[in-house]
């Protein structure tokens, strides 16, 4: 993987955390260097393995690794001739019984966890190793005296010429010819001789040799005769004892030698085992769940949070930090690869959008390592060859680099390098520049991103990029809540929904003046409201689908939950079942004399005989034989419980799936009428452009369309500012709205659209249902008489649309402006008064 992307996303801060879950140096060498792999099969076993061993953890414990240490230095030294000592082979047989214990952990474990099971056959047996280091070496590193009948015979002999040493130079001390010629009436110890310490004056008056002086060169340290002899004695058998032990030291060296591939391989396995046992405890911890690898498919993480988040939580909280105080993680719902392939992010600053592009690239990351995520059951994945991200400052002084310049260095870098398998993360794109330059480069960034194919995620300020969504396939919008109240972001992630960065409003909370806001708001140019308005218009139905979206996955959740409780509880009734088999086949095995206890008595009997033609058994019971059917000694396993339970939850799995077929098919529907009205937004707006370079471009004397007969007509004078024309027809001159101009639907549009063959013309150009029809004037005695009535509906009450030709529920009316807010469905729509008409009762 892309180690830029791998460093800016603090990968290693995952990886440390992993290590600290490792109970062995073998493990935590692994955990540090733990990578992404791009082998789907690979990918799954790994996270089927860390799986089943969460089970494992929860049901049984963890692997004894006692003992298991990092041994590759001594082994390396454990060659016939080397430097092995005996604390080395110590060491290796810990390891290798450490190995064997670990291997009977998991050959016990239950037979459903068979990916751990498969473990062992790269777990050796060294059972004759081990025996054979124990015979020579104890467990704290010694050579024991019984590693050899020589090591023995000369071990014994040390102790006696040690002895007898010891005896002799002592008793030098007991003369009290020789205690008046020493310093000090004691022994010392020269290398492995012992010696008297004696005055300098007296120097030659004790026969013997003299081995030192002391630094003041008041003392002599002389061995006495009678000990010289000894001591040479007893320093040839100390030479021989190292000569046997290195013999004995060896022969180890030479069985180790024969199995040296199998132990590392063991020790690499012990490793790996340590690895996985650490992503399950770190997984169990943290409530990790274990994502699903595809193929081709999309990239969906629900209720998915940031892993050094939860552990910087978790942190403060063993540290006692309160829970008000501790740094809340928000968990967020992230998709690519259904839908859209490209989501653009855009709100506040400090709300979020860059820990949403790192989140999104440390899951995958920790995913394709074979790890659990920290996100709601139900999470997918591609296998992604790359993951290239481009977040924070790089400006480089070295390399004469503006910001703006090295981010377009990394961009350069990652378009070149990206394919249909990569995830690209653009943090900020098109910033650090003039914004109108910086927005034609970042829609060319995204038009070269769609043309790779592959899924990506950028975080943006620019409103062009916003509007980017609203023209493109396979493209969406998303936003950072923030509270404008609080002045403080909610980290919530919202698809569908382009967000605003709120400056202005930010700007008049913390005490900017009124005026300058005010006219803030006025140097926003017409087409930028415009776009905001149109934001706000489908945010609301947008929101609607995507919360139908969320509600709809988590019914499939329950009813998933439903489903393996359901078959938990089917295993536990064979298990019984197999109890109760067990029991029936011991019956005929029952003898005459069997005690066998009657329950209509409640005291046992003897067995006289069985019956079992008539399902009896014939029952001495204090010399009283009683008849005592079968089924009354049928045990009482459960069943009944059990098979209620099981009858529960079908019904319960019923109704679920039901509740989620509802939701689905509720999903579906809101999702496509919210994409019917979003086709009609981008239809009307391409309407709008087109109109408005008309108009930009009339002038006096032109001959132009118009909505009403004849269709055209000569322009003979303009009032832009009242947005009114005054044209010449066969009827005369006729003053028209600017509206009535460039007919962009209707049957005096320029471009007509083509009938179908075989229909008359005139329903051809009948106009759309779904599309606007032309507006009525304001001013006309109709619209005046409507808007008297409309002043006087009340909220709640049902008005026809004109232009959209269909029926919408009246929310509120503003007067002044003569505007109505209006909700056809799940969508809320801004209507001048002029287009509504009241419905007759």
């Amino acid at each position: 993987m892309d180690p830029f992307t791998l460093k800016k996303i603090e990968f290693h801060e995952v990886r440390r955390i992993l290590s600290g879950f490792c109970s062995t140096s073998l493990g935590k060498g692994l955990a540090l260097r733990i990578g992404p792999s791009r082998n789907p099969a690979v990918v799954r076993e790994w996270l089927e393995q860390v799986t089943q061993m969460v089970h494992a953890i929860r049901d049984v414990g963890l692997p004894p690794f006692g003992g298991v240490t990092d041994i590759t230095r001594e082994l390396a030294r454990a060659v016939p001739g080397g430097s092995a000592t005996a604390q080395d082979f110590a060491r290796i047989a810990g390891v290798l019984e450490g190995a064997h214990n670990v291997r009977g952990y998991l050959t016990a474990l239950p037979e459903e966890l068979e990916r751990l099971q498969e473990l062992t056959r790269t777990l050796d047996e060294f059972t004759d190793e081990i025996r054979a280091i124990h015979s020579i070496v104890a467990s704290d590193g010694s050579v024991l005296d019984e590693a050899s009948q020589r090591l023995t015979a000369i071990r014994r002999e040390i102790a006696s010429t040690s002895q007898h040493i010891h005896d002799v130079i002592y008793g030098y001390l007991h003369r009290a010819e020789v205690a008046k010629l020493l310093q000090n009436v004691t022994v010392t110890l020269h290398g492995d001789r012992y010696v008297l310490p004696v005055k300098a004056e007296n120097r030659g008056r004790l026969p013997g040799v003299v081995h030192r002086e002391s630094n003041t060169g008041a003392t002599v340290f002389v061995e006495p005769n009678a000990c010289v002899e000894l001591n040479n004695r007893l320093s040839d058998l100390r030479d021989d004892e190292r000569k046997e032990i290195r013999r004995l030291l060896n022969q180890l060296a030479l069985r180790i030698q024969g199995r040296i591939e199998h132990i590392h391989q063991t020790l690499r396995t012990l490793g790996q085992i340590d690895l996985i046992s650490a992503k399950a405890q770190y997984a169990y911890q943290f409530e990790m769940t274990c994502p699903q690898i595809t193929e081709n498919g999309p990239l969906q993480f629900h209720q998915a949070r940031h892993p050094l988040l939860i552990n910087q939580a978790w942190e403060q909280e063993k540290e006692g930090v309160s829970e008000e105080q501790r740094h809340q993680v928000v968990p967020i719902d992230i998709r690519l690869g259904s839908d859209f392939d490209l989501l653009v992010i855009t709100g506040s600053n400090t709300g979020g959008k860059t820990v949403t592009l790192k989140t999104a690239a440390l899951l995958v990351e920790m995913a394709l390592s074979g790890m659990h995520i920290p996100a709601q059951r139900g999470a997918t994945l591609p296998v992604l060859r790359e993951v290239y991200i481009d977040v924070g400052d790089e400006q480089s002084l070295q390399q004469s680099l503006s910001t703006f310049g090295a981010h377009m260095k990394r961009i350069r870098y990652i378009l070149s390098k990206a394919g249909k398998t990569s995830l690209v993360l653009l943090d900020e794109l098109g910033a650090g520049t003039d914004p109108d330059e910086g927005g034609a480069i970042g829609q060319a960034v995204l038009d070269e991103l769609l043309r790779i194919g592959c899924m990506g995620m950028v975080t943006t300020h620019l409103s062009v990029l916003k509007a980017y969504a609203f023209n493109h396939e396979r493209v969406d919008n998303a936003s950072v809540e923030f509270d404008t109240k609080t002045l403080s972001p909610t980290y919530h992630l919202q698809i569908g929904t382009a967000g605003e960065s709120h400056a202005i409003t930010v700007a008049q909370r913390i005490g900017l003046p009124r005026r300058i806001t005010d006219a803030a708001r006025k140097h926003l140019n017409s087409q930028g409201r415009q776009f905001r308005k149109a934001i706000r218009a489908t945010g609301a139905a947008r929101q609607v689908a995507e919360e139908a979206r969320q509600q709809a996955h988590s019914e499939q959740l329950a009813a998933q939950n439903e489903q393996e409780m359901y078959q938990a509880k089917l295993a536990d009734l064979h298990r019984l079942r197999e109890q109760f088999e067990v029991w029936l086949a011991g019956i005929p095995d029952l003898k005459s004399g069997d005690e066998i206890f009657v329950p209509s008595l409640n005291k046992p009997g003897r067995l006289v005989r069985l019956e079992l033609h008539q399902q009896r058994a014939i029952v001495d019971v204090g010399n009283l034989e009683v008849e005592v059917p079968l089924k009354e000694r049928i045990p009482d396993l459960g069943q009944d419980a059990v098979r209620k339970q099981i009858d529960d939850l079908r019904k319960q799995i019923l109704d679920q799936a039901g509740a989620t077929e509802q939701a689905r098919a509720e999903a579906q529907r809101i999702q496509g009428e919210y994409h019917r009205s979003l086709e009609q937004q981008k239809q009307r707006a391409r309407q709008f452009d087109t109109w408005i370079g008309a108009i930009g471009r009339l002038k006096v004397g032109d001959v132009v369309p118009i909505a009403r007969k004849p269709g055209r007509a000569k322009v003979v004078k303009l009032d832009l500012p009242g947005l009114r024309a005054t044209v010449q027809t066969d009827n005369g001159e006729v003053e028209l709205s600017l509206q009535d101009l460039f007919p962009q639907t209707g049957p005096f549009a320029r471009h007509e659209p083509k009938h179908p063959r075989g229909k008359r013309r005139e329903q051809a150009e009948k106009p759309r249902a779904d599309r606007p029809v032309q507006r009525r004037r304001a001013d006309s005695n109709a619209a005046k008489k409507n808007r008297e009535i409309l002043l006087a509906t009340e909220p709640g009450q049902q008005v026809f649309v004109v232009p959209f030709r269909k029926h919408a529920t009246l929310i509120r009316i503003n007067s002044h402006k003569d505007l109505a807010i209006v909700q056809a469905g799940v969508f809320e729509m801004e209507i001048p008064l002029a287009d509504l008409e009241p419905i007759k009762q």
